[in-house]
Protein backbone atom coordinates (compact mmCIF):
# COMPACT_ATOMS: atom_id res chain seq x y z
CA UNK A 1 0.00 0.00 0.00
CA UNK A 2 1.35 3.33 -0.61
CA UNK A 3 2.29 4.88 2.53
CA UNK A 4 0.62 8.24 1.71
CA UNK A 5 -2.81 6.53 1.42
CA UNK A 6 -1.77 4.90 4.80
CA UNK A 7 -0.82 7.58 6.49
CA UNK A 8 -4.33 9.55 5.38
CA UNK A 9 -6.53 6.50 6.32
CA UNK A 10 -4.91 6.76 10.14
CA UNK A 11 -5.58 10.25 10.41
CA UNK A 12 -9.07 9.65 8.99
CA UNK A 13 -9.33 7.42 12.13
CA UNK A 14 -8.06 9.78 14.74
CA UNK A 15 -10.12 12.25 16.08
CA UNK A 16 -10.86 15.53 14.92
CA UNK A 17 -9.90 17.16 17.48
CA UNK A 18 -6.52 15.76 17.78
CA UNK A 19 -6.40 16.06 13.64
CA UNK A 20 -6.67 19.49 13.92
CA UNK A 21 -3.83 20.17 16.70
CA UNK A 22 -1.43 17.97 14.05
CA UNK A 23 -2.41 20.17 11.18
CA UNK A 24 -1.48 23.10 13.13
CA UNK A 25 1.96 21.47 14.49
CA UNK A 26 3.14 20.57 11.26
CA UNK A 27 1.67 24.01 9.69
CA UNK A 28 3.83 26.26 12.84
CA UNK A 29 6.83 24.12 12.20
CA UNK A 30 6.59 24.37 8.31
CA UNK A 31 6.52 28.04 8.42
CA UNK A 32 9.73 28.52 11.54
CA UNK A 33 11.71 26.48 8.84
CA UNK A 34 10.87 28.59 5.84
CA UNK A 35 11.32 31.79 7.96
CA UNK A 36 14.95 30.55 9.27
CA UNK A 37 15.99 29.80 6.08
CA UNK A 38 14.71 33.48 4.63
CA UNK A 39 16.66 34.77 7.69
CA UNK A 40 19.50 33.27 7.37
CA UNK A 41 20.00 34.16 3.81
CA UNK A 42 19.15 37.87 4.75
CA UNK A 43 22.00 37.35 7.29
CA UNK A 44 24.45 36.26 4.54
CA UNK A 45 22.84 38.94 1.95
CA UNK A 46 23.26 41.59 4.60
CA UNK A 47 26.97 40.53 5.15
CA UNK A 48 28.45 40.32 1.93
CA UNK A 49 27.00 44.04 1.87
CA UNK A 50 28.94 45.08 4.58
CA UNK A 51 31.97 43.26 3.60
CA UNK A 52 31.71 45.11 0.18
CA UNK A 53 31.38 48.38 1.52
CA UNK A 54 34.27 47.82 4.15
CA UNK A 55 36.64 46.99 0.94
CA UNK A 56 34.95 49.91 -0.92
CA UNK A 57 35.82 52.49 1.73
CA UNK A 58 39.08 50.93 2.46
CA UNK A 59 42.40 52.55 1.84
CA UNK A 60 45.67 51.56 0.57
CA UNK A 61 49.33 53.31 0.02
CA UNK A 62 50.52 54.43 -3.40
CA UNK A 63 52.94 56.10 -4.67
CA UNK A 64 53.01 59.51 -6.52
CA UNK A 65 55.86 61.62 -8.30
CA UNK A 66 55.69 65.32 -7.42
CA UNK A 67 57.73 66.52 -9.95
CA UNK A 68 58.36 65.54 -13.55
CA UNK A 69 60.90 62.79 -14.20
CA UNK A 70 62.20 62.13 -17.88
CA UNK A 71 62.48 59.12 -19.46
CA UNK A 72 65.28 56.81 -19.08
CA UNK A 73 66.55 58.83 -15.83
CA UNK A 74 67.40 57.53 -12.39
CA UNK A 75 64.58 58.60 -10.20
CA UNK A 76 65.42 60.24 -7.10
CA UNK A 77 63.96 59.57 -3.60
CA UNK A 78 62.96 63.21 -3.75
CA UNK A 79 60.93 62.86 -6.43
CA UNK A 80 58.44 60.65 -5.28
CA UNK A 81 55.67 60.77 -2.23
CA UNK A 82 53.34 58.01 -0.11
CA UNK A 83 49.89 58.47 -0.14
CA UNK A 84 46.84 56.48 1.35
CA UNK A 85 43.46 56.40 -1.41
CA UNK A 86 40.65 54.46 -1.42
CA UNK A 87 41.16 50.58 -2.41
CA UNK A 88 38.84 51.10 -4.95
CA UNK A 89 41.11 53.76 -6.98
CA UNK A 90 44.70 51.71 -7.00
CA UNK A 91 45.53 50.52 -9.85
CA UNK A 92 46.57 46.42 -10.33
CA UNK A 93 50.29 47.11 -10.41
CA UNK A 94 50.39 50.70 -8.52
CA UNK A 95 53.80 50.31 -6.32
CA UNK A 96 52.80 50.74 -2.44
CA UNK A 97 56.55 51.58 -1.24
CA UNK A 98 58.59 54.79 -2.48
CA UNK A 99 61.95 52.57 -1.83
CA UNK A 100 60.47 50.67 -4.70
CA UNK A 101 61.15 53.29 -6.98
CA UNK A 102 64.04 55.18 -5.79
CA UNK A 103 67.16 54.61 -7.47
CA UNK A 104 65.23 52.39 -10.71
CA UNK A 105 65.49 53.95 -14.18
CA UNK A 106 62.04 55.45 -15.83
CA UNK A 107 60.70 53.24 -18.48
CA UNK A 108 58.26 56.30 -19.53
CA UNK A 109 58.72 59.70 -18.98
CA UNK A 110 56.56 60.17 -15.32
CA UNK A 111 54.72 63.60 -14.80
CA UNK A 112 53.99 65.63 -11.45
CA UNK A 113 50.87 64.03 -9.75
CA UNK A 114 51.06 60.38 -11.63
CA UNK A 115 50.68 57.30 -9.50
CA UNK A 116 53.50 55.42 -10.37
CA UNK A 117 53.61 51.44 -11.46
CA UNK A 118 55.48 48.67 -12.14
CA UNK A 119 55.19 49.15 -15.64
CA UNK A 120 56.85 52.53 -15.91
CA UNK A 121 60.16 51.02 -14.33
CA UNK A 122 62.81 50.11 -16.36
CA UNK A 123 63.94 45.98 -15.44
CA UNK A 124 66.53 45.87 -12.65
CA UNK A 125 70.20 45.14 -14.31
CA UNK A 126 69.40 47.87 -16.90
CA UNK A 127 71.44 51.22 -17.16
CA UNK A 128 71.72 53.87 -19.51
CA UNK A 129 75.08 54.84 -20.82
CA UNK A 130 76.53 58.40 -20.68
CA UNK A 131 75.87 59.91 -23.56
CA UNK A 132 71.94 58.93 -22.99
CA UNK A 133 71.85 61.38 -20.40
CA UNK A 134 72.04 64.30 -23.16
CA UNK A 135 69.38 65.99 -24.40
CA UNK A 136 68.85 66.23 -28.26
CA UNK A 137 71.21 69.66 -29.59
CA UNK A 138 73.00 69.45 -26.72
CA UNK A 139 76.81 69.26 -25.32
CA UNK A 140 79.36 67.61 -22.47
CA UNK A 141 81.71 69.73 -21.00
CA UNK A 142 83.96 69.15 -18.61
CA UNK A 143 86.11 71.68 -16.53
CA UNK A 144 88.16 71.07 -13.66
CA UNK A 145 86.96 72.31 -9.59
CA UNK A 146 88.65 72.17 -6.23
CA UNK A 147 86.67 71.94 -2.88
CA UNK A 148 85.98 75.56 -2.77
CA UNK A 149 84.68 75.85 -6.49
CA UNK A 150 82.81 73.44 -6.48
CA UNK A 151 80.22 73.84 -3.58
CA UNK A 152 82.58 71.69 -1.12
CA UNK A 153 80.90 68.41 -2.91
CA UNK A 154 77.53 68.98 -2.32
CA UNK A 155 77.05 69.46 -5.88
CA UNK A 156 76.07 66.14 -7.88
CA UNK A 157 74.17 64.71 -10.64
CA UNK A 158 70.75 66.97 -11.81
CA UNK A 159 71.95 69.76 -9.99
CA UNK A 160 71.67 72.94 -11.29
CA UNK A 161 74.30 75.81 -11.16
CA UNK A 162 75.44 79.60 -11.79
CA UNK A 163 79.10 79.22 -13.82
CA UNK A 164 81.29 82.38 -12.49
CA UNK A 165 84.37 83.63 -13.99
CA UNK A 166 87.14 85.64 -12.16
CA UNK A 167 89.83 87.47 -13.32
CA UNK A 168 92.20 89.56 -11.79
CA UNK A 169 94.11 90.05 -8.16
CA UNK A 170 94.00 92.49 -5.41
CA UNK A 171 92.08 95.65 -6.42
CA UNK A 172 92.35 94.88 -10.08
CA UNK A 173 89.83 91.68 -9.09
CA UNK A 174 86.41 91.06 -11.63
CA UNK A 175 84.00 88.66 -11.44
CA UNK A 176 80.47 87.79 -12.89
CA UNK A 177 78.93 85.22 -14.19
CA UNK A 178 79.15 83.43 -17.53
CA UNK A 179 76.77 80.92 -17.88
CA UNK A 180 73.25 80.77 -15.59
CA UNK A 181 70.68 77.78 -14.47
CA UNK A 182 73.49 74.65 -15.81
CA UNK A 183 72.11 71.54 -15.39
CA UNK A 184 75.19 69.42 -14.15
CA UNK A 185 75.27 65.71 -15.55
CA UNK A 186 78.47 64.42 -13.76
CA UNK A 187 80.54 64.86 -10.85
CA UNK A 188 84.15 63.37 -10.85
CA UNK A 189 83.05 59.84 -13.04
CA UNK A 190 79.66 59.49 -11.17
CA UNK A 191 76.48 60.14 -13.29
CA UNK A 192 73.57 59.07 -11.15
CA UNK A 193 72.60 60.45 -8.00
CA UNK A 194 73.21 57.99 -5.45
CA UNK A 195 69.09 57.76 -3.96
CA UNK A 196 68.72 59.08 -0.43
CA UNK A 197 72.65 60.14 -0.04
CA UNK A 198 73.36 63.05 2.03
CA UNK A 199 77.18 63.27 2.45
CA UNK A 200 79.38 65.75 0.31
CA UNK A 201 81.01 63.54 -2.13
CA UNK A 202 84.29 66.12 -3.21
CA UNK A 203 85.31 65.41 -7.07
CA UNK A 204 87.98 67.51 -9.20
CA UNK A 205 85.55 68.28 -11.64
CA UNK A 206 81.88 68.66 -12.87
CA UNK A 207 80.63 67.79 -16.64
CA UNK A 208 77.84 69.86 -17.71
CA UNK A 209 74.83 70.56 -20.56
CA UNK A 210 75.30 73.31 -22.95
CA UNK A 211 73.95 74.04 -26.35
CA UNK A 212 76.81 74.30 -28.69
CA UNK A 213 77.25 78.51 -28.10
CA UNK A 214 77.39 77.89 -24.64
CA UNK A 215 79.73 75.14 -24.48
CA UNK A 216 82.40 77.73 -26.76
CA UNK A 217 81.57 80.32 -24.46
CA UNK A 218 82.16 78.03 -21.45
CA UNK A 219 85.73 76.70 -22.98
CA UNK A 220 86.66 80.14 -23.49
CA UNK A 221 86.12 81.12 -19.63
CA UNK A 222 88.12 78.40 -18.57
CA UNK A 223 90.96 79.40 -20.78
CA UNK A 224 91.02 82.81 -19.50
CA UNK A 225 89.62 82.75 -15.93
CA UNK A 226 89.08 80.63 -12.95
CA UNK A 227 85.77 78.87 -12.39
CA UNK A 228 83.77 79.15 -9.35
CA UNK A 229 79.89 77.28 -8.75
CA UNK A 230 77.11 78.44 -6.82
CA UNK A 231 74.39 75.90 -6.26
CA UNK A 232 70.89 76.64 -7.02
CA UNK A 233 67.30 75.55 -5.39
CA UNK A 234 66.11 72.47 -7.17
CA UNK A 235 63.37 74.94 -7.84
CA UNK A 236 65.03 78.30 -8.80
CA UNK A 237 65.56 78.17 -12.11
CA UNK A 238 65.88 82.45 -12.42
CA UNK A 239 68.31 83.24 -14.94
CA UNK A 240 70.80 86.16 -14.13
CA UNK A 241 72.73 88.47 -16.48
CA UNK A 242 75.50 87.10 -17.95
CA UNK A 243 78.90 88.15 -19.50
CA UNK A 244 81.21 87.20 -21.83
CA UNK A 245 84.52 86.54 -19.99
CA UNK A 246 86.62 88.96 -22.38
CA UNK A 247 84.44 92.40 -21.43
CA UNK A 248 86.45 91.30 -17.74
CA UNK A 249 90.22 92.35 -18.64
CA UNK A 250 90.92 96.00 -18.88
CA UNK A 251 91.74 97.12 -22.08
CA UNK A 252 95.33 98.42 -22.05
CA UNK A 253 95.93 102.25 -22.52
CA UNK A 254 98.88 104.33 -23.70
CA UNK A 255 101.30 105.52 -20.72
CA UNK A 256 100.91 108.90 -19.99
CA UNK A 257 103.73 111.28 -21.74
CA UNK A 258 104.07 109.58 -24.53
CA UNK A 259 103.45 112.19 -27.34
CA UNK A 260 103.50 109.16 -30.14
CA UNK A 261 100.13 107.77 -28.95
CA UNK A 262 98.34 111.20 -29.87
CA UNK A 263 99.91 111.65 -32.88
CA UNK A 264 97.81 110.57 -36.03
CA UNK A 265 98.90 107.30 -38.55
CA UNK A 266 101.48 107.57 -40.96
CA UNK A 267 98.91 107.29 -43.26
CA UNK A 268 97.06 110.26 -42.31
CA UNK A 269 99.91 113.03 -42.70
CA UNK A 270 100.79 115.12 -45.39
CA UNK A 271 103.26 114.46 -48.22
CA UNK A 272 106.57 117.01 -47.54
CA UNK A 273 106.84 120.07 -49.61
CA UNK A 274 109.40 119.96 -52.66
CA UNK A 275 112.14 121.48 -52.09
CA UNK A 276 111.80 123.91 -55.00
CA UNK A 277 108.24 124.31 -53.86
CA UNK A 278 107.41 128.32 -53.90
CA UNK A 279 105.72 127.88 -50.73
CA UNK A 280 108.55 124.89 -48.96
CA UNK A 281 109.44 125.87 -45.30
CA UNK A 282 112.68 124.90 -44.11
CA UNK A 283 112.98 121.15 -43.70
CA UNK A 284 113.02 118.64 -40.74
CA UNK A 285 115.97 117.99 -38.93
CA UNK A 286 118.27 115.21 -41.24
CA UNK A 287 116.26 116.18 -44.44
CA UNK A 288 118.42 117.65 -47.53
CA UNK A 289 119.71 120.95 -47.48
CA UNK A 290 117.55 123.99 -48.61
CA UNK A 291 119.65 126.45 -51.20
CA UNK A 292 120.53 129.76 -49.07
CA UNK A 293 118.76 132.91 -50.32
CA UNK A 294 119.45 135.68 -51.62
CA UNK A 295 120.66 139.22 -49.25
CA UNK A 296 117.89 141.58 -48.99
CA UNK A 297 119.01 144.91 -50.84
CA UNK A 298 120.56 147.48 -48.47
CA UNK A 299 118.01 150.69 -47.55
CA UNK A 300 118.63 153.51 -50.02
CA UNK A 301 118.51 157.18 -48.42
CA UNK A 302 116.44 159.93 -50.10
CA UNK A 303 117.69 163.40 -50.87
CA UNK A 304 115.64 166.69 -51.98
CA UNK A 305 116.87 169.06 -54.33
CA UNK A 306 115.02 172.26 -54.74
CA UNK A 307 115.47 174.02 -57.98
CA UNK A 308 113.26 177.48 -57.17
CA UNK A 309 109.72 175.84 -56.20
CA UNK A 310 110.31 172.51 -57.52
CA UNK A 311 111.86 169.53 -55.64
CA UNK A 312 113.22 166.62 -56.79
CA UNK A 313 113.94 163.48 -54.58
CA UNK A 314 117.25 161.69 -55.68
CA UNK A 315 117.79 158.17 -53.81
CA UNK A 316 121.13 156.57 -53.27
CA UNK A 317 122.40 153.96 -51.09
CA UNK A 318 124.14 154.34 -47.84
CA UNK A 319 127.72 154.04 -47.80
Amino acid sequence: MNPLRALFLQLSRMPPALMLVLIIGLAVLITMTVTSNQQAQEAALKAKEQDLVAKMSAKGKVVYAIKDIPEGSTIPVEALEEKEIEQAKIPQDALTSASLAAGRVAKYGIQTGQIVSQHDLAPQGISLGFEARLKEGMRAVTFAVDSNSGVAGFVTPESHVDIIAMVGAGGDTKVAPILSDVEVIAVGQMYQKAPGGTAAVPASSVTVSLSPEDANKLIKAVTASKMYLTLRNDKDHTPVATVDVTSLFVKPQAPKGDLTAALPPPSALPPPPLPNAPDAGPMPMGGPAMPAAAPPPPPLHEIEIWTGSKKDVLSVPKS
